[in-house]
């Protein structure tokens, strides 16, 4: 056992939860007010100008239009803003007594330009009407000016400028997207605008290694961006048809600048530090017209990555190496490419220890549990994407995706469960060894067609998905079972298991739009998909005669045949008309299951007909303020892991079974979205209830021996309901920013699942808000602090079980100061308090990472980084669970304190 794990854990003690702490109050009402009081003195200082926007033929107002004042001795760009649906438009934090020039820039109209001084005779500049001009000049050559706005609004695309927002030389392109209001970057990588999640990254309209969000902004550099476009992440169905599919993701473009059209530029970087951790990265681009060409390669162990930022890493110690190259180009006129090949291999060790309170109906009882296991992963992805464009009427698309993933795990275990008295009930040592390969194939073609009448004409879609994987799996332990505090029987078991899952699916979709009227059209849709699943299991014990596995092993063996197939007819109206869109689909689905198990030729046959309306409305009372209602139903089909009817034994305490039985899910999504911007404001909101019938949950229960059991059935009258809004305010003057974030979280859920075959109803409900601010001055200071506290409740209708609450507060401050211009220091401070830790572990962590930077060189395009991490040595890896049937504490091997330099060099050439 001390082989395994060797750190201190105590057991576990009923949370006792404090006071709210005044002090934190105080901090930050404190920091508010002083705030508030720098905010007023810099006031004094600065006014504001403000007017009306109007076409100079037509006289109506125009709106969202992009207005920004610079200064005029340096072009430094001072505020923003957009004009109001009234044509009106506020500049606020314009100096006195210094000469500014306002620049206005309309899609479709000719930029305007004016300049004037404020003084201190007036706060408020109130200017003449200004007419702007139609722009009559496509054919001309188009002249792009220095100053332009740093956000501006193109139909359904939020466009961002990326020279208006300062950062760090060197920065990566994940430096730029943090500064972009009401844009979100979670430690992970993972990337939201205005709340909603971005699932694909493309450079100048071609995916960049497969759209992969985390690879493009870690990546890329900053300095080759000219602008960031955030739109819908539509299918080509609905950009064909201009429908909303109820897809709620975005994808961001990122377009380069005109002058590294044609050049490469390149990014090394390598760091060696304490206990033997190391960084290496490497990124090479080449650009020439529309021929892209891109190279990376990262290898690691220090859990991050390959990322440049403070934050942490994943648990375990991880060894990591990854790489690969990127193209996309122009076969003339028609024919575009674009494909990657990437690599990815990794290797952990991780050592955890559990400790689970089980609070059942009518008992209780805890479940202890050390574990030791190392993993080896690879995994090899090749992606294309290509477009023909057949004539002006035809077009054509293909995307294939290859992959292959390799894996090798060993995992030791060594638990027990007592009794509330101490009395012993059970006991096991195992080990378990899987040795893994998967192969996957994915192809997709889509063809569209417009005929003669506008707005009419055809889609087809198909699809096909194919999976292999296979697996070799050796189960090894004993078990022992106690009565009176004594060994009353054992039993132990050596298993091999060979398993073999390939799973085939196709998939086709066909539509035809055809036109009512002028805002009326009619798409009709069909849908069809089949998918076929086969899982076998053999499994055979150890032959202590002939040294083999070669002793069927019939309770663990099976074999079973899954087939879904579903029929789909839809019709769809759409209507647009101004400033309101919305599609009402109504439509059946026809699904067949049958499971077949093999070794009996047992065949269970399951025939359902259900209805799938689909209600999705917009109105845009702005091109920068919306108000959505969408609703969406749709079903879920069990996996074949879900339906094999054979026991996974690999925790002998702990074991799950199958059930050919299962009926699929029917889940019900209804969503409301506003959201609505307004010069240097953001706000954006949603409410969403969802619920599903026909469920898929767990059942469990306890045997005589202390044994857990658990299978999957169906359950109705499960449901929840989350709710959110984010507000983002921006300050602006000649040399500095600040930025106010502000978000409110909701969520209430009821969950039903069968403990010890009696129903167990859990209600809880979760409240957090979050308060952040951004500074920055010029390039030199960048302070960012921000505060979360959350509050959850959950209850459960048995007298015996654990009503669970308890709060969290969380408070970061990241630094950063360029001064002198050849030193950087970065600082990133995290407090976390969190009532719910078991007793012996501190419910107050602090996480201190910092890191001092030289730039070197003439252009610093050299750079050495000595880099600190967990100052404090406070990282612990300890979590606490808590379900309807369990209260949870879990410690698992983290990195800990360690320090590295690093350095990176920058090259970059581009012809003229």
């Amino acid at each position: 056992m001390s082989g395994w794990c060797q750190f201190k854990y105590t057991g576990i003690i009923e949370p006792h939860y404090p006071p709210y702490n005044m002090r934190w109050s105080a901090w930050i009402i404190g920091c508010l007010l002083l705030s508030g009081t720098c905010v007023h003195a810099q006031g004094s200082r600065y006014g504001s100008v403000n007017g009306i926007i109007i076409d100079s033929i037509t006289q109506q107002v125009l709106e969202s239009v992009s207005i920004a004042v610079y200064v005029c001795s340096d072009s430094s760009l001072l505020n923003y803003a957009l004009s109001d649906r009234n044509g009106l438009f506020t500049i606020n934090k314009v100096p006195f007594n210094t000469n500014c020039k306002l620049i206005i820039t309309a899609q479709g109209y000719d930029d305007y330009s004016q300049l004037f001084i404020m003084t201190h005779e007036s706060k408020i500049k109130r200017l003449d009407t200004i007419r702007l001009v139609k722009a009559y000049n496509e054919l001309k050559t188009v002249t792009v000016i220095a100053a332009r706005p740093p956000m501006s609004v193109r139909g359904d695309t939020l466009e961002f400028n990326a020279s208006s927002f300062k950062s760090p030389p060197n920065a990566m392109v994940e430096d730029l997207v943090k500064q972009l209001p009401g844009v979100q970057v979670d430690n992970e990588g993972n990337l939201t605008v205005n709340g909603k999640k971005v699932k694909k990254i493309m450079l100048n309209g071609q995916e960049f290694f497969g759209g992969d969000p985390k690879i493009a902004i870690k990546n890329l550099p900053k300095d080759i961006v000219d602008k960031l476009q955030v739109v819908a992440n539509k299918s080509l169905e609905a950009h064909f048809n201009k429908t909303i599919d109820g897809n709620d993701d975005l994808a961001i473009n990122l377009t380069l600048k005109k002058d590294i059209q044609k050049g490469w530029l390149g990014r090394a970087s390598g760091g060696y530090g304490s206990n033997d951790r190391y960084e290496f990265n490497e990124m090479i681009n080449y650009f020439k017209g529309s021929t892209q060409l891109s190279f990376i390669g990262n290898a690691d162990n220090t859990n991050r990555g390959g990322g440049s930022s403070l934050n942490g890493g994943s648990p375990g110690l991880n060894n990591s190496i990854s790489g690969g190259v990127n193209f996309s180009d122009n076969l003339g006129k028609r024919l575009k490419l674009n494909g990657s090949y990437f690599y990815n291999d990794n290797h952990t060790d991780s050592y955890s220890r559990v400790q689970r309170k089980n609070m059942l109906p009518d008992s209780t009882f805890f479940y202890n549990a050390y574990s030791s296991s190392g993993s080896q992963y690879g995994n090899h992805r090749i992606f294309l994407n290509s477009s023909y464009n057949v004539d002006t009427l035809t077009d054509l698309y293909l995307k294939i995706d290859v992959s292959r993933s390799t894996s090798e795990g060993l995992t030791r275990n060594k638990a027990s469960s007592t009794s509330l008295l101490g009395e012993r009930i059970n006991a096991c040592e195992n080990l378990y060894a899987s040795n893994s390969d998967s192969r996957n194939f994915t192809t997709a073609f889509f063809v569209s067609r417009q005929l003669n009448k506008s707005g009419r004409g055809f889609t087809l879609g198909v699809n096909y998905n194919y999976l292999n994987l296979s697996s070799v799996n050796d189960n090894i332990g004993v078990n022992d079972y106690y009565k009176g505090g004594l060994i009353d029987s054992s039993d132990g078991l050596n298993q091999r298991s060979l398993e073999k899952k390939p799973v085939k699916a196709l998939g086709l979709m066909a539509t035809y739009a055809h036109p009512l009227s002028k805002y009326i059209t009619a798409i009709l849709m069909y849908d069809y998909n089949r998918n076929t699943s086969f899982s076998e299991k053999m499994t055979n014990r150890f032959n202590i005669l002939t040294d083999k596995y070669d002793l069927e092993d019939t309770a663990y063996t099976n074999s079973l045949c899954n087939l879904i197939e579903s029929h789909c007819p839809n019709l769809k109206f759409t209507f647009y008309k101004n400033k309101f869109k919305a599609d009402i689909c109504s439509g059946l689905q026809f699904l067949k299951q049958d499971n077949v198990t093999i070794l009996t030729n047992a065949l269970q046959h399951q025939n359902y007909v259900s209805f799938r309306p689909a209600v999705n409305m917009e109105y845009n009372f702005s091109q920068t303020g919306s108000v959505s209602i969408l609703y969406n139903g749709s079903s879920q089909q069990p996996s074949i892991e879900q339906l094999q009817p054979v026991p996974d034994n690999r925790n002998p305490l702990y074991v799950q079974l199958g059930n050919p039985g299962l009926k699929p899910s029917f889940f019900h999504n209804f969503n409301l979205q506003g959201r609505h911007s307004k010069g240097n404001s953001y706000c954006y909101s949603g409410l969403n209830f969802y619920t599903t019938q026909n469920q898929i949950v767990n059942e469990t229960w306890f045997d005589a021996v202390g044994k857990q059991v658990s299978r999957p059935v169906n359950i109705n009258g499960n449901y929840g309901v989350a709710g959110n809004l984010q507000y983002n305010y921006t300050w602006k003057n000649t040399n500095a920013t600040l930025r106010v974030n502000l978000g409110s979280y909701g969520t209430y859920t009821r969950n039903n699942a069968p403990i010890n075959k009696a129903p167990i109803v859990s209600k809880g409900y979760s409240m957090s808000q979050d308060f952040g601010l951004s500074f920055i001055y010029k390039q030199l200071l960048s302070i960012m602090p921000s505060f979360n506290v959350r509050y959850n409740k959950t209850y459960y209708n048995a007298e015996s079980m654990y009503d669970a609450s308890f709060i969290t507060k969380t408070f970061s401050m990241s630094t950063f100061l360029n001064c002198p211009n050849w030193l950087i220091i970065e600082n990133n401070l995290q407090y976390i308090y969190n009532s719910r830790m078991a007793a012996g572990f501190n419910k107050n962590t602090i996480m201190w990472n910092a890191a001092l930077i030289c730039l070197l060189f003439k252009k610093q395009q050299g750079t050495m980084r000595l880099a600190v991490y967990d100052i404090l040595k406070q990282n612990a890896g300890v979590s606490r669970s808590i379900t309807q049937n369990y209260l949870e504490d879990s410690q698992t091997q983290v990195l800990q304190r360690y320090l590295l330099l690093s350095f990176t060099y920058n090259l970059k050439k581009f012809e003229k």
